[in-house]
């Protein structure tokens, strides 16, 4: 019986070449490619502390919603205007909610079921209109100094076509007006200027 040259050597057990490749997977992961989402999942990572991070890939839903938080996150803050002086002050309620915004008010709907049953919305008209404002008294706010915050109420109205269809057991559609009011209160801050100085000619 012979034996080939091939096999004089000593072999790795099986596990330590696993160990070797898993090893190297890892480290060929930390390297900032373009696939590396070194930013995104850095609080996530196990080596946080060091301040490296792994190539986390992510699904398109979770993408949607990290980018539908980040979009919500910006709405809610309070922007903070500039005092205008005098007579020249604008008036309040210049900033409507967009269309965006208001639609993200309207209650989902599901799907259904293709082919058995199925949903749409059509024809999407939306009619914005203000409905009062209220302006606070003078107050001292944190990091910003004396502002007024500034109270504006919208009253938000959606007309839409929702279609209903089904192709089994029994084809039908249907197509159905449908009105929603959404009713949105936007806030902000106007800084409060000092008293007028008198110019020393």
């Amino acid at each position: 019986m012979t034996r080939s040259a091939r096999q004089w050597g000593p072999r790795r057990p099986r596990w330590v070449r696993g160990l070797l490749a898993c090893a190297m997977l890892a480290g060929l992961s930390t390297v900032p490619v373009g696939c590396g989402l070194s930013y995104v999942f850095r609080n996530v990572s196990p080596l946080h502390v060091t301040g490296w991070s792994f190539a986390w890939p992510i699904l398109p839903s979770q993408q949607q919603r990290l980018e539908e938080d980040i979009k919500e996150e910006e709405r809610d803050r309070v922007p903070i205007l500039d005092p205008v002086p005098g007579e020249f002050a604008p008036p309040s309620c210049l900033d409507p909610p967009s269309e965006e915004e208001v639609w993200h008010k309207v209650p989902k709907f599901r799907n259904g079921c293709p082919p058995f049953y199925e949903t749409q919305r059509n024809n999407v008209r939306f009619l914005i209109e203000k409905i009062g404002d209220k302006v606070d008294p003078v107050k001292i706010y944190p990091l910003t100094g004396p502002a007024q915050l500034v109270h504006c109420h919208y009253k938000c109205t959606i007309y839409y076509d929702e279609l209903y269809w089904s192709d089994y057991p029994i084809p039908f559609n249907h197509k159905d007006a449908r009105v929603e009011v959404v009713y949105i209160d936007k806030d902000y801050l106007r800084r409060m200027a000092g008293p007028a100085q008198a110019v020393v000619r």
